[in-house]
């Protein structure tokens, strides 16, 4: 059986891709009104446990496979998993699905090492290049999400955190890296108009609520002073939940509220049905939806 993919959209067919927004949405630079409609490549420059299916955090997956394997044939392994786990075919599978939009999760090992910080790794770009040029190609926009930052920003595995402690948020060191890295990151993308823009902070989890606002702040100056023009997708606290905490809206940015369904988990028993003794049905998924995004209606700003 031979399975035929739409034709690949060329870039040149959109006079300026570049998104901006317009209200309560995305639009081209020139006007034209543009929904993103998209996957997350969950598990590929992040590797994520509960995706792959392996034990434990990244670093300590990496760390076993190293050991096993040499440094070379360490190497080859992660080169051919990451080549082989998105190329044209899958763009063009995204395509034929009617998607527009792929979020990029990646993890800062790629391009900084914990024992030399602030010193970039350019070999650490080469899949990202790889896979944002080919979007590019098929029409499809890219989100450069950083997953995990160095000291964690959250709690969970997701961000490669062996400790359960987000020490992000309690360490300047940590900021001032994470900083330097989007002005590189920002100042390489800057002219790629398939580039939707910046994921700067996965799933922040400041448990004072007192230093992420300003943090994204000075994110903001920071990644503008280089790129003034792509977006700014901002999470909110508590694993993209909560956004009260925030003042007046950052120009330019969409405030990305993460809405999983409880039912959604493993441990449902259904649904509708019982998920952690709460009853979850429509109702309840509405109104969790509505809790989660008062902030975008509040400011008039996109969900």
């Amino acid at each position: 059986m031979t399975t035929t993919y739409a034709a690949p959209r060329s870039p040149d067919t959109i006079p300026n891709p570049l998104l901006k927004i317009s209200g309560t949405g995305l639009t081209t630079h020139d006007g034209t009104p543009v929904r993103l409609r998209g996957a997350g490549l969950g598990g590929w420059m992040n590797m994520e446990n509960f995706i792959t299916g392996y034990p434990g955090n990244e670093d300590a997956m990496r760390s076993a496979v190293r050991k096993v394997l040499g440094e070379r044939r360490y190497e080859l392994f992660f080169d051919r998993l990451l080549s082989v786990f998105f190329a044209d075919v899958d763009a063009a599978l995204l395509v034929s699905k009617g998607l527009n939009c792929l979020r990029l999760p990646v993890n800062y090992r790629h391009f900084e090492d914990d024992a030399r910080p602030f010193e970039i790794r350019e070999e650490g770009f080469t899949h990202l290049d790889r896979v944002v040029e080919l979007c590019g190609r098929h029409g499809i926009y890219t989100i450069i999400d950083l997953h995990s930052l160095p000291g964690a920003q959250n709690h969970q595995w997701h961000s490669d955190n062996p400790t359960h402690l987000p020490s992000f948020w309690t360490h300047p060191h940590f900021q001032d890296r994470v900083v330097h890295l989007w002005e590189v990151i920002a100042d390489r993308y800057k002219d790629n108009p398939w580039v939707a823009g910046y994921n700067p902070v996965n799933e922040p989890a400041d448990e004072s609520g007192q230093v992420l606002p300003a943090f994204y702040d000075r994110l903001a100056t920071a990644i503008r002073s280089v790129d003034p023009h792509h977006l700014l997708f901002l999470d909110g606290n508590h694993y993209s939940t909560e956004f009260d905490i925030f003042g007046d809206p950052i120009e330019n940015a969409v405030y990305t509220c993460h809405d999983y369904a409880r039912a959604g988990f493993a441990r449902s028993t259904g649904y509708p049905g019982h998920t952690d003794g709460v009853w979850i049905d429509k109702e309840q998924v509405e109104e969790a939806f509505l809790r989660r995004t008062a902030y975008m209606r509040k400011t008039g700003t996109p969900i």
